[in-house]
């Protein structure tokens, strides 16, 4: 019986000594993990369809962080793959934002606690007080819709990691997914700036002598494009007259992320790139401002065109015409007569004339058409009197003569030499087929004479401009 007790007690001794193996050895396995919970469940942060006119849409991720060592530590999140569809097209930058939510945690600090850009590269989260107390607390991502965004699947992968603040302990990392599936209408409006398809242009007044086009594009195409402008006819008005190329300018202004034409150019027959966009064919907008040039040299008329603006793909296969706006140049008729005489308008004066003067007095007078009617018209003048002083005495008619001169005159001058001035209506002038705007001099002539009375003399002679 004694031996049979003797080995009962060897048995519990045994069983006691594993017993205390057993805690011991459990006691040695410090905690330190980290826990990832989707508020929706699974294993990654699952966005969805997210539809750019439906604004922002937030996912919630829950931390937990478990530990017993006693030791500050601290979280930090990278970016393993950016949000990036199966062509290589990412997110633009600042539409995948995260922050951590305030006053969700019990213990240490939070370092996001306002929308940050999720970005490459190691971003601290979190750190610990510094007793290293275990905690809890709430990360919320957003994806903030862009008008860049274009239209596709994006995948990314982000990697969450502990670590002590001193690096005695092996840090534990923990990778999730992320997904989004964006829904990005990418579109070009084009309008005028009253809102019509109308692009109209009149010389009367300032404002109306320049049109804006605006150009807004809406959502990103992922890849890099033109726009074209094409203007198949030649303006035009209803009498068959064309308006000159060089008679409209254009250019453009207000782009940001691509490249709109700046330095002012002609309307031509050509296609015309008026802008590019970036490599990525991000959103943007800018104005096609349309301006007069001088029209002076150009007929009257309602000039009439269409514009048309058409898509380019550059990194891809895509053509397609965006809009047509009407075109129209109004110039208003121009019949007009410009007389500049030496002296007082409409008189013809000789001052402080003797018998005794040795050279010839003259007066000229500078004479200017301005017409764009297209038509033929002629210049005539009409001499009311002879030259005649306050006494109403007149100088023999043979002294007085005139003769017209050149100012680069295009039409036909009908006194190349001096001949007699006669009273009543005369043409002076004959313009070309065209009708083209014209200038020309007139020079009067007094021969000295020795029965002349000392005295002023002068003569009242108006100018007309008629159409042939």
């Amino acid at each position: 019986m004694a031996a049979i007790i003797r080995v009962l007690r060897g048995v519990g001794i045994a069983v006691a000594v594993c017993a205390f193996l057993f805690f011991s050895l459990k006691a040695g396995f410090a905690a330190f993990s980290l826990t990832l919970t989707p508020y929706e469940g699974g294993f990654d942060i699952r966005f969805g369809k997210v539809d750019l006119a439906q604004g922002r849409v937030n996912k919630e991720l829950t931390v937990n962080l478990t530990t017993d060592l006693g030791k500050q530590y601290r979280l930090s999140q990278e970016v393993l793959q950016p949000l990036t569809t199966i062509e290589g097209i990412s997110l633009p930058q600042d539409s995948f934002l995260v922050y951590a939510e305030r006053g969700s945690n019990r213990f240490g600090t939070l370092n996001i606690e306002y929308d940050t850009p999720v970005r490459l590269g190691k971003q601290l989260v979190y750190t610990s007080n510094q007793s290293g107390d275990a905690d809890t607390f709430r990360l919320i991502y957003s994806i903030v819709p862009s008008p860049d965004m274009v239209s596709g699947f994006y995948r990314g992968r982000m990697a969450y990691t502990m670590e002590t603040v001193d690096g005695t302990q092996s840090p534990v990392t923990v990778v999730m997914e992320v997904s989004v599936d964006i829904s990005a209408e990418s579109v070009i409006e084009i309008r005028t700036e009253t809102g019509s398809k109308n692009i109209i242009l009149k010389p009367d007044r300032p404002e109306t002598g320049s049109a804006g086009v605006l150009f807004d594009i809406k959502g990103g195409f992922g890849k890099q494009f033109k726009i074209l402008q094409v203007i198949e006819e030649q303006p035009v008005s209803a009498e068959g007259r064309f308006l000159d190329w060089d008679a409209v300018t254009f250019s453009g202004q207000g782009a940001q992320k691509g490249n709109v034409i700046s330095q002012p150019s002609p309307l031509s027959g050509r296609q015309e790139v008026i802008y590019t966009s970036s490599l990525q064919g991000s959103a943007d907008s800018f104005v096609l401002q349309y301006n007069l040039a001088d029209l002076s040299k150009q007929k009257a008329g309602r000039f009439r065109t269409k514009i048309k603006y058409v898509f380019e793909g550059i990194g891809f296969a895509r053509t397609r015409l965006l809009d047509t706006l009407n075109f129209e140049v109004e110039n208003p008729q121009v019949f007009d007569l410009v007389v500049l005489p030496e002296g007082q308008m409409g008189t013809l004066q000789f001052l402080n004339l003797r018998p005794t003067d040795s050279e010839p007095k003259r007066n000229e007078v500078m004479i200017e058409v301005r017409s764009n009617t297209g038509k033929p018209y002629q210049v005539t003048q009409n001499v009311h009197s002879d030259l005649v002083n306050k006494a109403g005495e007149a100088i023999r008619a043979k002294y007085f003569t005139l003769r017209t001169e050149s100012v680069s005159t295009v039409g036909d001058l009908r006194f190349l030499n001096a001949e007699q001035v006669q009273k009543g209506y005369t043409v002076l002038f004959v313009s070309d087929k065209k009708g083209s705007p014209d200038k020309f001099k007139v020079i009067y002539e007094l021969a000295p004479s020795r029965d002349l009375k000392s005295g002023d003399y002068s003569t009242r002679i108006t100018y007309s401009l008629s159409e042939l």
